[in-house]
C-alpha cells in the first residue's frame, strides 16, 4: 500500500506548477489578528521565536520556534497573538497546483513540523525572500526553484506514513486509472479502455483527466514511458529493442525518435553515459 501511495505522490508532483505571491521575514504586531477566513493560496510559516495561535479547521495550535506551519489554501483559517512575546517569522504565500486542484487538496500532510535542519531551511527562507525583493529578470525562477525545495522538504520531513490520500469517488478512479497504466504500459493504451474503467465516456474522460493531473492522458503515458526506458536503459542489460517493447513501442525507430526528442540523447547515447554497472 504505501508503495502503491509512492507511486501516486510521484505522479502527482511531476506535475505540479508553482507561483510565490509574496515573500518575507518579520516581527508580528501585537495586533496580529483574523478569524475565519479562507485564503485560496496556501500559507508557509517558518517560525524563529515568539508564541501566538493557529487554528486550522477548528483546531487550534501553538507552534514553537523551529516550527514549519502549513496553512493550505481553502482550509479555514484563524490566527493571533497570546502575549507580547510575537512571532518572528519568514513567511509566504504560494500556490501549488496540479491541473486546476491544489497540490494539498491532493495529499494531505500535518499542518506542522519539527525542522531538523535549521541552518538549511534558514538559508531557504532567507534565498527565497531576497529573490522575491529582487524582482530581476530571473528571479520568477529562482523563487519556484526554492518554493519547490521547500515543498519537498516538507512532504520529506512529514514522512509518507504521515500523508493521506482524498477519500472519494473521484480520487478513487484516478488511483484505477493510475494503476492500470501502470500495469500495462508494455503494450497501446486507448483513452476509451480508460473512460471505461470510470465509466465516463472519453471526451468528458479527458477533461476529467487533465483537471486532476495537468496533463492529456497521452501525455502522461507518454511520459511514463519515456521516465521507465530511462531507468530501464541505465540499469538493465535489456537490448534498445527489448526496452523499446517493454514500453509500448513496436517500432524501434519511432521509441529512438521519441526518446531523443524527450531526453535530448540517442537510447545508445544515454545508455553510455548513464548505465549504472551494477
Amino acid at each position: 500500500m504505501e508503495k502503491n501511495i509512492e507511486k501516486f505522490i510521484k505522479s502527482y508532483l511531476s506535475n505540479i506548477q508553482v507561483f510565490l505571491n509574496v515573500a518575507a521575514y518579520t516581527k508580528c504586531p501585537e495586533d496580529w489578528k483574523d478569524a475565519d477566513f479562507k485564503p485560496d493560496y496556501s500559507k508557509f510559516y517558518y517560525i524563529k521565536d515568539g508564541e501566538g495561535s493557529i487554528k486550522i479547521d477548528g483546531k487550534e495550535f501553538y507552534p514553537k520556534p523551529g516550527d514549519l506551519c502549513l496553512l493550505p489554501a481553502g482550509r479555514l483559517q484563524s490566527y493571533s497573538t497570546i502575549s507580547k512575546n510575537t512571532f518572528t517569522k519568514y513567511w509566504c504565500h504560494f500556490s501549488a497546483m496540479v491541473g486546476e486542484i491544489s497540490l494539498f487538496d491532493i495529499i494531505h500532510v500535518p499542518y506542522f513540523i519539527q525542522v531538523n535542519d535549521k541552518d538549511e531551511m534558514d538559508y531557504l527562507f532567507r534565498s527565497l525572500v531576497y529573490e522575491y525583493e529582487n524582482q530581476n529578470i530571473e528571479a520568477a525562477l529562482m523563487t519556484k526553484s526554492i518554493l519547490l525545495r521547500l515543498i519537498a522538504r516538507y512532504i520529506q520531513l512529514a514522512g509518507l506514513d504521515k500523508i493521506e490520500l482524498p477519500n472519494s469517488v473521484s480520487w478513487g478512479k484516478i488511483l484505477q486509472v493510475l494503476k492500470y497504466i501502470d500495469e500495462n504500459i508494455s503494450r497501446n493504451i486507448t483513452v476509451e479502455e480508460l473512460a471505461e474503467i470510470t465509466h465516463f465516456h472519453p471526451n468528458y474522460f479527458i477533461r476529467f483527466f487533465r483537471k486532476h493531473l495537468g496533463v492529456s492522458p497521452a501525455h502522461y503515458i507518454y511520459k511514463k514511458r519515456m521516465e521507465r526506458s530511462k531507468n530501464l536503459l541505465s540499469i538493465k542489460d535489456l537490448s534498445i529493442t527489448q526496452i523499446s517493447q517493454e514500453n509500448g513501442f513496436n517500432n524501434l525507430y519511432h521509441f529512438s525518435k521519441a526518446f531523443k526528442s524527450y531526453t535530448g540523447y540517442s537510447p545508445t547515447e544515454y545508455r553510455k553515459l548513464f548505465y549504472i554497472d551494477t
